[in-house]
């Protein structure tokens, strides 16, 4: 009794298809991360503004309530 055994085909064209699929998944992969971390993602621009007004917001309540002790 033998034991099955694949053998993986050497055609060229398999060879430059899964080349191909390796090429467009690490296109894929560095063009997501430049776009996400791009200057002009407008998304990103308005995140950091929301972030940037909220730690004002925080900054403002904080500076009260540290007066309201210093009152107390």
């Amino acid at each position: 009794m033998s034991i099955p055994f694949y053998e993986f085909p050497s055609s060229p064209i398999l060879i430059i298809g899964a080349f191909g699929i390796a090429v467009a998944i690490a296109v894929f992969f560095v063009a997501n991360q430049k776009y996400f971390n791009s200057p002009f993602n407008k998304e990103l621009i308005k995140k950091k503004k929301a972030l940037i007004n909220e730690q004002k917001e925080l900054n403002e309540r904080l500076g009260k309530i540290e007066q309201e002790l210093n009152n107390l």
